[in-house]
């Protein structure tokens, strides 16, 4: 049996083929695992997310009630003051506010305005 030129040449397609195919499923094989990594990752950190977002719940719950209670023995006996303004503008006179909120439960107990006058 002789061996031909173009057997030669089948022979060296395949062994490309043959090396591009390898190539390929390795690439392959490194895609698939780095999705798997991102894919538990993320499942990781939705677990993590959702176990925070109860706890902010609870929180959240537990605040009200400490308000609620507050609110029952607060006198109110601290004040502080925060102003805001309005310019007015044409047709409009300006308004000065002043609230007055408990410095120890936050409640707004009372509030003043002024209005600016027209020259």
């Amino acid at each position: 049996m002789s061996h031909h030129h173009y057997e030669d040449v089948i022979d060296t397609s395949i062994k490309k083929k043959s090396a591009e195919i390898e190539k390929l499923q390795r690439e392959k094989e490194n895609l698939i695992k780095e999705a798997e990594i991102k894919n538990k990752e993320a499942y990781n950190l939705s677990v993590t997310l959702k176990g925070l977002k109860e706890s902010r719940a609870g929180i959240d719950k537990q605040i009200i009630e400490v308000q609620k209670e507050l609110n029952k023995y607060c006198t109110h006996e601290k004040i502080r003051e925060e102003c805001r303004n309005y310019a007015g503008g044409y047709m409009d006179r300006a308004e000065h506010w002043t609230d007055y909120y408990c410095e120890l439960c936050g409640i707004k107990v009372d509030e003043k305005v002024e209005y600016g006058g027209f020259a």
